[in-house]
């Protein structure tokens, strides 16, 4: 996954300096209302630069924006203008994870196509947000949110994408401060000497995880730019999927129908996956070159996400069927999606995968307890007159 971070600094202010351009020459904080108790939702970065964060009661840091000017908090109006944001990004991109307001996830994976490189989409967001609405946006690119949220707090324009291979060596000078993790954790990190991302990285795994647990291998996988990878959903309802292909050559035969159905029906079906559902129904379009049409809608017997059973469908379908004319683009549907919940037949369908999780698994195991908790029973002795000798146990 390619993921990018829409990031607005100081959101809340950016709205008030765009109803009072004055404010942007004064510290400024945005003070809740007073049901509220004063806490502060926002200030200018002259503020922050002094220590003063959002969610301080303004009574606490008085001493550090005693020269402030306060401006109570317009909650309603601050969510209109973020929803109207996130609608404005869904024209581009419908795969959104927003946080607070100022901060937005999106998954661009499989956009570079469209704009022809990740800056491109980055730089189009970036212009159509700050033109629209008035405010100073930056974002950043890389393969996971927390590296894509560095990448857009620390872009030196306003766009900074990650090169995949290159997260280690970005990552390296962050500071620990920068991690969401238990204040226990940073408590222990600090008293280890390690105060960055690449300190933590110069450690192994196993290191790691036999000293912090599983939170150890949350933070060698952030450190190593392999953490937070965890897909971003679409936002929006999907209905259909579809997928369509522009032949390189006429298509008569039905050999050829099947490989090209096949290459169709296996990036369908991915996507299928990574929203977690199951079609129903698949609908075949062929655009044949004497400009005429052949359709047909297959029907499932169950819900299925899985290339095998919609291309036996599909070829049981095409039996007999007869062409007026080569096939010159073709196209596939995927139709009355369900939540998929039929799983477990990939432990059936894709072992290596689960040989390869086994193998991890067994290492942290091993290495949080310095020996295998778990084992299996395999039969030794069949002719043993005792229950108990039939059977030994071994590591999984």
């Amino acid at each position: 996954m390619r993921a990018a971070c829409l990031y607005i600094p100081h959101f809340y202010c950016q709205i008030e300096y765009g109803k009072d351009p004055s404010l942007r020459n004064r510290p400024v904080v945005i003070v809740g209302m007073p049901e509220e108790r004063g806490f502060i939702m926002d200030c200018s970065e002259e503020l922050a630069r002094r220590g003063v964060v959002p969610s301080m009661p303004l009574k606490d840091v008085y001493h550090l924006c005693y020269d402030a000017t306060p401006v109570l908090a317009r909650r309603k109006e601050y969510g209109t203008v973020w929803e109207d944001i996130l609608s404005s990004i869904a024209e581009i991109t419908l795969r959104i994870e927003p946080k607070e307001p100022g901060t937005v996830f999106l998954d661009i994976t499989r956009l570079p196509g469209m704009f022809t490189s990740e800056e491109r989409i980055a730089r189009a967001l970036t212009d159509m947000v700050s033109e629209k609405f008035g405010l100073d946006v930056t974002m950043g690119v890389g393969n996971s949110r927390f590296l894509s949220h560095e990448a857009a707090s620390s872009a030196p324009g306003n766009v900074r994408v990650v090169p995949p291979g290159t997260e280690r060596d970005f990552l390296s000078p962050v500071g620990i401060d920068r991690l969401r993790v238990p204040d226990g954790i940073r408590e222990r990190l600090h008293l280890l000497g390690l105060d960055s991302l690449g300190q933590i990285s110069a450690f192994t795994l196993s290191a790691l995880t036999s000293q912090f647990g599983a939170a150890g291998k949350e933070l060698w996988e952030i450190a190593n730019g392999v953490g937070d990878q965890g897909r971003i959903p679409c936002a929006f309802t999907i209905t259909d999927i579809d997928r369509e292909m522009v032949c390189e050559g006429p298509v008569c035969s039905r050999q050829e129908i099947k490989a090209a159905l096949l290459e169709l029906l296996d990036g369908l079906c991915r996507e299928l996956e990574e929203l977690g559902k199951a079609c129903r129904m698949i609908k075949l379009v062929f655009d044949l070159e004497n400009r005429t049409f052949f359709e047909k809608d297959f029907f499932m017997h169950g819900p299925t996400a899985h290339k095998d059973d919609m291309l036996l469908r599909i070829m049981a379908g095409l039996e007999g069927a007869e062409f007026s004319s080569p096939v010159r683009i073709m196209s596939v549907r995927a139709g009355a999606l369900v939540n998929y919940t039929g799983k477990q037949e990939r432990l059936f369908r894709n072992r290596s995968g689960i040989e390869k999780s086994m193998t991890e698994i067994r290492g942290f195991l091993r290495t949080k307890y310095g020996s295998m908790p778990l084992v299996r029973a395999v039969r030794n002795d069949s002719a043993a007159l005792l229950p108990d000798d039939r059977f030994i146990f071994v590591e999984p």
